[in-house]
């Protein structure tokens, strides 16, 4: 009886998806928010047990329901945006009322997803620190020279899959919660130049920011980008709705420092969608990205360069975008 009242509740939602409705490998079904104006599907569903949530990372309408005798008044309107018959609403409304006591109430008759914790994992016995290999070895003269020696803890792991790969470690609240390891010469196309133990979701370096008084926060598609500007890396050229909102709970100025490539184009589009500046420097047309730009200018000039050139207005975004 509970699972068929629980599923009339869900399906006020999930009856009503838009035809362009994506899945995520987290579980969430995107598509356009139908409580804006949004067009780069930054609305998400998700199920977790008989509990429901919904969130716009575009405009941060939330609402959803954990077994209770109530429906909310956010969730009715969703529902109704969405094409659910206010008939319908309503017979659902009086079933929840009519099994109030089969139902637990809560606090909140409108359930927000809490985002989960990243599940964390243990090294294997055979790694040891970059920094500590003597000089000449390859591995420390390749992070030498991309220009992270020193900047972030790089490790190796001594084993037939890693041997010739720099692995930057993935730590979520000071837990190891993943790694990347970075072949330093791919022999040829079929050895693959990233090996990924990355859960879904992540940001990288994301510790760096929390709990801090920085004010500004720098996302590049990279991992060494981000090392070598001491900013964060959401690893290709998307944003999943988890890393959104990861970023968004710092509460800091966002600024997107995309690849200049065509591919960077799609990180732009989100980042206009999510309300994040966006920024252009003018760098010389060798540098491709970040990293590019501290080899040939340093640090802090790549830095302050990435800063004066940000901006949040649509129409110069869209411009520049086109340079790409």
């Amino acid at each position: 009886m509970v699972e068929h009242i629980v599923e009339s509740v869900h399906r006020l939602l999930l009856d009503n998806l838009p035809v362009r409705t994506n899945t995520t490998p987290s579980g969430w079904r995107t598509f356009d928010c139908p409580m804006c104006s949004d067009t780069r599907k930054r609305a998400g569903i998700i199920q977790g047990g008989p509990k429901i949530s919904y969130h716009c990372f575009n405009c941060s309408y939330t609402t959803g329901w954990s077994p209770n005798p109530h429906l909310g008044r956010k969730y009715r309107e969703l529902a109704e945006r969405m094409g659910a018959d206010s008939r319908e609403i309503h017979d659902v409304q009086i079933t929840l009322m009519q099994n109030s006591d089969l139902l637990q109430d809560t606090e909140t008759n409108e359930y927000v997803y809490n985002f989960k914790a990243f599940d964390t994992i243990e090294l294997p016995e055979e790694v040891e620190m970059i920094d500590a290999l003597p000089d000449g070895n390859e591995l420390k003269e390749y992070a030498r020279s991309r220009g992270i020696l020193g900047l972030y803890p790089l490790l190796h792991i001594n084993d037939l899959s890693n041997r010739k790969r720099i692995v930057v470690p993935f730590t979520y609240n000071s837990e190891l919660v993943g790694w990347t390891a970075r072949h330093i010469n791919p022999p040829d196309k079929q050895t693959p130049k990233y090996l990924h133990n990355m859960p879904s979701g992540y940001v990288f370096n994301i510790d760096a920011f929390a709990n801090n008084d920085r004010e500004i926060v720098i996302i590049t598609e990279g991992v060494f980008d981000a090392i070598m500007i001491d900013g964060i890396a959401v690893q290709g050229n998307n944003v999943t709705p988890e890393q959104a909102h990861l970023i968004d709970k710092l509460g800091k100025r966002v600024i997107v420092c995309p690849d200049r490539d065509e591919a960077g184009v799609e990180l732009i589009d989100q980042a206009v969608a999510l309300g994040w500046e966006v920024s252009f420097p003018e760098w010389h047309h060798d540098c491709k990205d970040a990293a590019d730009a501290v080899l040939r200018y340093g640090r802090l000039a790549t830095i302050n360069s990435i800063i004066k050139n940000a901006t949040s207005n649509k129409i110069k975004i869209q411009v520049k975008s086109k340079m790409f």
